[in-house]
């Protein structure tokens, strides 16, 4: 390839690492791999053009001096390999340009041309290098009821925002298939990622995948997650919850870096923690099979939690026989709620007021 090729592709990297959580460099190259198998030079050039704003074929064109109809075919191409955001209103087609993640390798399991080769260079490329350059998705506890020592945030109540969405979506988890391309099956439930509003009217509307279901039906989504031993995960955005994505800690991506290293609590754990009333406990072991990050072990005739290592998500609450195991609200110093802005998953909300603007309703 000539260096003008290799230097697009550089140029590609810098771009999307400087959205969302990046594309961090390794020095196999890996990453460039990827975006070669991803993208032709045509749509390297199409995409630097791009913003993550949503914006029609036409505004793109005229920035590439290029024809809009030739422009619009190419962002069609690019759509169909996962690297745009698109949405129709009103008979006008606005395109976004997709991050890493939450973007193109999430649209991977929307692809008819399922590509194994891209799958399992994504996966080296995740288990070499790939370091998250900003925080992802939260972790939330397992539905408590609310009381006293249980008190339950109303950003932390997977219920709560379930009950305050119209729209809802779900589709097939991304993670588990990425490793389902590899060879490397999971053998949990994989319907199981609640899209809203925007993200759900992407999946369904543009991309056909996934399908509308009801609060009930999202309710009893929540139930399968928590009896299977998934971990809650949602949107970060104060604005707008864009998602509840319930995660296996064998099959995220995210949750499998973190079980990776000594202390994931560290860098990535919920609102509350687990007390162990050791009088209380039989040391079954059940706890211990349930723990995503392994934070639990024998110890004499109890268990012992590692703080370091537990997230918080209440897992071993649910299941524990005797209810030795409780959760409970961190102390005020050290809870956290979500960012006034979320730079992994662009909110709904900015996604429509670039739809305004571009169909002139708004300034």
């Amino acid at each position: 390839m000539s260096n003008n090729g290799t230097d697009i592709y550089e140029k590609l990297r810098e771009t999307i690492d400087s959205y969302s959580v990046g594309l961090s460099p390794t020095e196999s190259g890996k990453e460039i791999g990827i975006l070669k198998r991803l993208f032709t030079e045509e749509e390297a050039k199409v995409y630097l053009a791009m913003s993550r704003s949503l914006e029609t074929a036409e505004t793109i064109a005229r920035r590439l001096n290029q024809e809009k109809e030739l422009v619009k075919q190419t962002l069609e191409n690019m759509t169909r390999k996962g690297l745009t955001f698109p949405r129709t209103r009103e008979g006008v087609k606005f395109y976004a340009a997709a991050p890493f993640m939450h973007g193109f390798f999430e649209h991977q399991v929307f692809r008819e041309d399922q590509d194994a080769r891209l799958a399992q260079i994504i996966e080296d490329y995740l288990l070499e290098g790939f370091i998250p350059r900003k925080d992802t998705l939260r972790t939330v506890p397992v539905q408590v009821e609310a009381g006293t020592d249980r008190q339950v945030l109303p950003y932390d109540d997977v219920k709560k925002i379930i009950m305050e969405k119209e729209k809802i979506g779900l589709v097939k988890c991304a993670c588990a298939h990425q490793l389902e391309m590899v060879e490397k099956p999971c053998d949990k439930p994989d319907e199981v990622c609640i899209a809203f509003d925007f993200y759900a009217e992407y999946s369904i509307e543009e991309m056909g995948f996934g399908r509308w279901i009801t609060r009930e039906e999202a309710l009893k989504v929540l139930d399968q997650a928590e009896e299977e031993g998934l971990v809650h995960q949602v949107g970060q955005d104060i604005r707008n919850t864009e998602c509840i994505c319930n995660c296996c800690a064998n099959c995220c991506t995210i949750l499998r870096l973190l079980k990776m290293i000594p202390q994931p609590a560290v860098f990535k754990s919920s609102n509350y923690y687990v007390h162990l009333e050791a009088k209380e406990c039989t040391a079954c072991g059940t706890c211990i099979e349930r723990c995503p990050m392994e934070a639990i072990e024998e110890e004499g005739e109890a268990v012992n939690i590692d703080p370091g290592r537990c997230i918080g998500c209440g897992l071993c609450t649910t299941t524990c026989p005797t209810g030795a195991m409780t959760l409970h609200l961190k102390p005020e110093e050290q809870v956290k709620g979500p960012r006034k802005r979320n730079d992994f998953m662009r909110s709904s909300l900015d996604f429509d007021e670039d739809i305004l603007k571009g169909l002139g309703y708004k300034e």
